[in-house]
């Protein structure tokens, strides 16, 4: 493991052992102003076809179920991943219904069928994340699933993360991928 790797994974489990001891007064209250401020932000109100990971609440991600719930109810059309444990990527499927979503084997909630849509369908990419920084760099679980996809989409790309991961700079190689904003309960981090 070089020198960027080891940074990266000691920073990743500092992320993470922070995101697990919020409260859940913090996490429901954090979860609600960011998810308001990305429906109010022109990325959303602009895009028809989202494509949002649906959120692991037990381990502090931002919520993004109740925010898919409203998509449902509302005239976009939710795409959620499907992760491909063979080669590491994602599959992406529409959603109808929440009741689609059925616990993988890391305990994510996925659609176990569905119609596949086309990454050049996809207007805008809600990403999960374990931290971030100033300059809209994420550093997600290391298992590379979401950079590949990332690469691969030209529409824009939000993180949702709350404000206390958020650190002044993620050791990045070359193939991390950027957002275009990061999204926090305090502020909203733009790519230059």
């Amino acid at each position: 493991m070089d020198d960027t790797q080891s940074k990266k994974e000691k920073l990743r489990s500092t992320l993470l052992e922070a995101r697990e001891s919020i409260s859940d007064e913090d996490f429901l209250g954090g979860s609600t102003e960011i998810v308001e401020k990305l429906r109010s932000h022109s990325v959303f109100l602009e895009a028809d076809v989202i494509h949002c990971y649906v959120s692991m609440n037990s381990r502090g991600e931002v919520d993004t179920q109740r925010l898919i719930k409203k998509m449902l109810k509302g005239d976009k059309d939710v795409v959620v991943p499907v992760t491909n444990f063979k080669d590491h990527t994602l599959s992406h499927i529409r959603l109808h219904s929440f009741s689609q979503l059925k616990k993988n084997k890391w305990g994510v909630l996925e659609p176990e069928e569905g119609k596949k849509v086309s990454v050049d369908a996809i207007e805008l990419v809600v990403v999960p994340m374990v931290g971030g920084d100033e300059s809209a760099n994420r550093i997600g679980y290391g298992e590379g699933f979401y950079d590949r996809f990332l690469n691969a989409v030209s529409c824009p790309k939000v993180g949702l993360c709350f404000e206390q991961n958020i650190v002044p700079e993620i050791p990045v190689e070359e193939f991390d991928i950027p957002l275009d904003h990061i999204i926090t309960e305090e502020r909203i981090i733009s790519r230059d």
